[in-house]
């Protein structure tokens, strides 16, 4: 069995956390002190890369390659200056704007939500929403400006949190299909190697602009989708072509406009089982576990979830980020997710008990985890 590794990234740095073989420990290290942490991936070739953001300065990535020591890479993605800006995003990004670069209504990468590594290459999901590509192991970055230049730009809507291209997806066994998941703007594909993208939300209501949260599939068997939406759980059989509601068994909640579905933000897969996991919340209006009971619901047919709370507390009023959950994609299933409240959970029996494995750290943002 190999070992687990997973890297937490917080509101002021990031915790690596390494495993014994059976996972039944668990050492850690704070790194990268003061540094919020997005997200990070790990290459072909064993590297690690995480992605930081600051007010001051902007994002940046810093590589490792044996998780101790890292090392800013020199560039990070960055628009054009004269890439126009999307009024309402600046609106939102303005609120922690110590410079005043949004002023002029430019398009600006303010977070790296997500990294990806596919292809032989480094794909980064930022906001304001865009898609960037390296093919050298970051030293350089290059928009995609089939999706960022997208002809329905205008239209794309902010989120809470702004407009974020917060999911990236590959297909093992065609190069030229992707995913990409934008809040609140929604999934869009491509199948010509990111010439061309195209929507696909249908069958998903687009009352709220779109909003998907996160979307969680198995590369090798890429057509199968399984969608956290602001406005429920959904399933694709077709690559996205088309979507259908699977809430069976799944806590419902009435939104702040009056719909009623399953809200929260994570979803992820163990491929071995094809089970996928989601953190349910209370609604829009409040965002913390129903009645303070952290639960997993795990769906292992694709259709019908069950609850899972042992390990898990009870008086819990913290929300998980669409980023913070994550699978290690080991025999049996490793399913890891932290709170806002800094609390990092794990199970090593895909979902069915958990336990703590760290708390204390600050508001967590990411999780991935990886066999090492």
């Amino acid at each position: 069995m190999s070992d687990a590794v997973l890297i937490v990234g917080t509101k002021k740095g990031v915790t690596v956390l390494r495993s014994s073989a059976n996972r039944s420990s668990w050492e850690s290290h704070f790194l990268l002190r003061g540094w919020p942490v997005t997200a990070s991936t790990r290459d072909e070739q064993g590297r690690y890369y995480v992605a930081v953001a600051s007010d001051n300065y902007g994002p940046a990535i810093f590589a490792s390659d044996d998780l101790a020591e890292w090392k800013q890479l020199e560039t990070a993605p960055r628009y054009r200056p004269e890439d126009k800006g999307n009024a309402e995003h600046n609106r939102i990004a303005a609120a922690t704007d110590f410079t005043g670069r949004y002023q002029n209504g430019g398009r600006f990468v303010d977070q790296i939500w997500t990294l990806h590594a596919a292809y032989g290459a480094l794909y980064a999901g930022v906001s304001e929403a865009g898609l960037f590509a390296s093919h050298d192991r970051g030293a350089s970055w290059q928009p995609v400006s089939g999706f960022n230049d997208h002809p329905s730009r205008d239209n794309w809507v902010p989120g809470f949190g702004g407009l974020g291209a917060h999911t990236i997806l590959s297909d093992a066994k065609n190069t030229n299909r992707m995913w990409v998941g934008v809040s609140a703007a929604g999934l869009f594909r491509t199948d010509d190697g990111g010439k061309t993208w195209h929507g696909k939300n249908d069958g998903v209501p687009g009352d709220t602009g779109q909003c998907v949260h996160h979307v969680a599939h198995d590369p090798q068997n890429a057509s199968v989708l399984f969608r956290q939406e602001h406005r429920g759980v959904y399933r694709s059989d077709d690559g996205g072509d088309t979507w259908h509601v699977i809430e069976d068994g799944l806590p419902v909640s009435e939104l702040g406009d009056g719909h009623r579905c399953s809200f929260g933000f994570p979803i992820v897969m163990d491929r071995r089982t094809g089970s996928a996991f989601v953190v349910p919340l209370d609604g829009d209006n409040y965002r913390f576990p129903r009645d303070g009971q952290l639960a997993v619901y795990r769906a292992t047919d694709g259709t019908r979830w069950h609850a899972f709370t042992k390990g898990l507390p009870h008086n819990c009023f913290s929300a998980v980020l669409r980023g913070a959950m994550a699978a290690d994609q080991l025999s049996p299933g490793g399913i890891y997710f932290g709170t806002t409240s800094g609390t990092v959970y794990g199970s090593v029996d895909t979902g069915d008990s958990w336990s703590e494995l760290l708390t204390g750290l600050p508001r967590i943002m990411s999780i991935e985890a990886y066999a090492a």
